[in-house]
């Protein structure tokens, strides 16, 4: 043993060898759509350590093995949705073996089944369009929205011949069935159709939701809101179920006179400065004494009272008899009372989806 012991044997094999094991530097990173159907890839991540090191991966769902997912790629199966999805790539060389684990995803459904009810019922068939509503449907349940809400008129459509687009553009998306109790829109008097939304013509136009606050709203939570794509000053309110300070009167104006105005369950009026009415406008009540007014993202609360819950149906592009707006609507909601975070969220989704259809103001 030379008087070395074991040590220049051990040395000698360290040396044979060539190098150090495999370490990991940067994790392995999945990249690709995390939903059902898609394809998505696991890179090695960056390692140190010679000579040549090799890969290997294997695919974890709640950090179980996947069957024979093996490769750098893998494609998501219904298995997959809502569960958490990792890939350990396993890095080894001549000395020997070390592993890292990627980034976690969450795969959705492919589509969404309320989407899916939803892009049944309006008969959308624009791949574009129908991606739009599964996102916007997916992200509102993200957020904790769409428990909240009682109607969304997304205002989608992919016909060219108006009277198919008002057919196509009736639909709630929180229920799309074709009747009053579904809340769908049964349109009044004059207006205009496009795939940039409904816009009434200031004169007589107007769309009846049959969604009474009585018996449906709460008196102290209670939220709804449009999305408008012009910037026109008008004494008409957009959303609304009455207007003259009627006792539980819901309204709101986006621009009367250089100002927002809204009304939420009182008489009482709220408003602040505004010159431009397009974007989204949400008028929320926060309890018995407060109501908040976002626009454009931004947030004001006022002192409130609230008072009653209105008997007569929330109208969209005016209220009736005499109150009509000529706004492009491009989005419209009803629904309970939300939180701040939920108000921001709610712009967010808005807003990426009208900027997927190409319409964002």
């Amino acid at each position: 043993m030379n008087g070395y012991g074991n040590s220049v044997f051990l040395r000698t094999a360290w040396e044979v060898s060539g190098g150090v094991s495999p370490v990991n530097t940067v994790a392995p990173a999945i990249t690709g759509t995390a939903q059902e159907g898609q394809i998505v890839t696991c890179s090695t991540g960056t390692w140190t350590g010679t000579p040549t090191i090799t890969f290997a991966y294997q695919w974890k769902r709640n950090g179980s093995n996947i069957g024979s997912a093996t490769n750098s790629t893998y494609a998501l199966v219904t298995a997959d949705v809502s569960q958490s999805i990792t890939c350990q790539v396993t890095a080894t060389n001549g000395v020997g073996s070390a592993s890292a684990t990627s980034n976690t995803i969450t795969p959705i459904a492919a589509v969404d089944p309320d989407a899916q009810a939803f892009i049944t019922a309006a008969a959308i068939t624009n791949p574009t369009q129908k991606a739009a509503i599964n996102t916007l449907v997916v992200d509102l349940k993200g957020y904790n929205v769409w428990s909240k809400m009682k109607a969304i008129y997304p205002f989608v459509t992919d016909k060219i011949v108006e009277a198919d687009i008002k057919s196509q553009m009736k639909f709630n998306l929180k229920d799309p069935r074709d009747l009053d109790v579904a809340y769908r829109l049964f349109w009044n008097g004059g207006g205009s159709w496009s795939a940039n939304g409904y816009t009434p013509n200031g004169i007589n136009g107007w769309a009846n939701t049959y969604l009474v606050s009585q018996g449906t709203l709460g008196l102290n939570s209670t939220s709804f809101g449009v999305y408008s794509r012009t910037n026109t000053n008008t004494l008409a309110p957009a959303i609304g179920n009455v207007t003259g300070g009627v006792t539980g009167e819901c309204s709101l104006w986006l621009n009367f006179g250089n100002a927002a105005y809204l009304r939420v369950n009182s008489s009482i009026l709220s408003n602040i400065a505004n010159f431009d009415s397009r974007g989204l406008f949400i008028a929320n009540r926060v309890n018995s004494t407060q109501v908040q007014l976002q626009i454009r993202g931004t947030q004001t609360t006022f002192a409130n009272v609230s008072q009653n819950l209105y008997t007569q149906p929330f109208q969209l592009g005016g209220v009736n008899p005499n109150n009509f707006d000529n706004k492009q609507l491009a989005f419209g909601f009803i629904g309970d009372g939300l939180t701040s975070q939920n108000m921001t969220d709610l712009n967010t989704a808005v807003i990426a989806f009208q900027t997927t259809l190409s319409r964002q103001v």
